[in-house]
């Protein structure tokens, strides 16, 4: 692989980041790696954005500023990608910062590999790391289409997807992503990763999937990510719309439009959150009778979706007794479907026949175990299954 063909270009949209950009920009121009061009696409900021990208346009020669009209993001990408010099392409967010040798890593892996798709991890909240749920390699052709493409964007088993789709945390060649985007006139608002990651992953002939985080990831609860004004019920539909034609093009619709549908769904479980404070999700779970004796008194660990589906169980079907409800964050949930939550510590003054752990994730269960254990409570008594999940 020779430099015209591994030439690296990052996109960076710009929509009123005066307050996080330097920190974005001089995490990208202080790389170990020093062989790529930055592209700034000013979205039509209010602020102060668009001098300060002129600024560093003029600052250093790797960096260039274009303007348009405020777009959205997906249509800011595409703009950045129009004039982009490196037959490479990846992306970030205003608000977010990379480590100093994230390119110099990525790197290593891509002349390695010669993927059409380098796909690595970010960081984000307190330390927490984002992964996908795939064994880390290359793949490619049939393995794609295979075992990555059945669950990317919703596993029922895991009732999610399996694929992160952040664009700022993948390496795209430029050919695939034009494919992806000149057909999609629209503005995205909303999904913008989704309806390029997806249909390229099913485009690509390689993919390396890394489980390295070199992305901290920045939540802003002002972005339009997090913000759901009424308006935005049509810019879900414009996603769809793009979505499913893209896949119907490729002559995938039938096996994609499953996963496409419980994406959808999870746009709308967001806004329920943020309008009315009402969880609604998909991932609902079975409870495990077949380890529960009928009329046990049963102690529920775990507020999260599992938790829910079990004591909505217990309290629909009366096949057991709700003995108490715990979870670490008893203080926020303070309690569902009339049943109180109560701190972990409190547990031992209850009376139970069995206490069932209702967490998806399985490490953090078994911690939960341990913990237990050492609170004193008998192993005879602990539950701890995989959840089962249903329609």
């Amino acid at each position: 692989m020779n430099k015209d063909t591994d030439k690296l270009s990052v996109i960076i949209p710009v929509y009123n980041g005066e307050a996080t950009i330097k920190r974005c920009l001089e995490s990208i121009l202080h790389q170990t790696y020093k062989d790529f061009e930055v592209i700034l696409v000013d979205d039509g900021s209010t602020d102060k954005s668009p001098a300060f990208c002129e600024e560093y346009a003029h600052k250093d020669h790797r960096v260039r500023a274009i303007h348009i009209e405020n777009s959205g993001p997906f249509q800011a990408r595409k703009a950045g990608v129009t004039i982009a010099k490196g037959e490479i392409l990846t992306f970030a967010d205003a608000d977010d910062w990379l480590k100093e040798d994230a390119f110099e890593t990525v790197m290593r892996i891509f002349r390695k590999y010669h993927p059409d798709i380098l796909a690595y991890t970010y960081v984000y909240g307190e330390g927490k790391v984002e992964k996908h749920f795939y064994e880390e390699r290359l793949y490619c052709g049939t393995e794609i289409r295979d075992e990555i493409v059945p669950g990317m964007m919703y596993d029922s088993a895991l009732g999610g997807r399996r694929l992160n789709p952040s664009l700022c945390c993948k390496w795209i060649k430029k050919e695939l992503f034009t494919k992806v985007t000149e057909s999609v006139k629209d503005r995205i608002t909303l999904g913008e990763d989704a309806l390029v990651t997806y249909p390229a992953v099913c485009m690509a002939e390689r993919i390396f999937l890394c489980n390295k985080a070199c992305y901290h990831y920045t939540s802003n609860n002002d972005s339009c990510t997090h913000t759901y004004p009424l308006e935005r019920i049509t810019e879900v539909k414009a996603f769809q719309d793009n979505l499913m034609r893209l896949f119907d093009e490729m002559g995938m619709l039938v096996q994609m439009r499953y996963q496409i549908e419980n994406y959808v769904r999870s746009f709308f479980a967001m806004m329920m959150k943020s309008w009315y404070g009402i969880e609604l999700s998909p991932a609902i779970y079975d409870f495990p009778y077949n380890v529960i004796p009928k009329g046990a008194m049963v102690f529920v660990y775990g507020a999260g979706i599992v938790g829910k589906s079990y004591i909505n169980s217990l309290k629909l079907t009366d096949y057991a007794q709700i003995a108490g409800w715990a979870d670490k964050n008893y203080k926020e949930l303070k309690a569902y479907n009339q049943v109180a939550i109560i701190p972990p510590e409190r547990i031992k003054e209850k009376v139970f026949d069995l206490l069932l752990i209702a967490v998806w994730d399985k490490k953090a269960a078994c911690d939960i175990k341990r913990n237990l254990i050492y609170m004193g409570i008998p192993e005879s008594k602990i539950i701890l299954v995989k959840p089962k999940r249903i329609i």
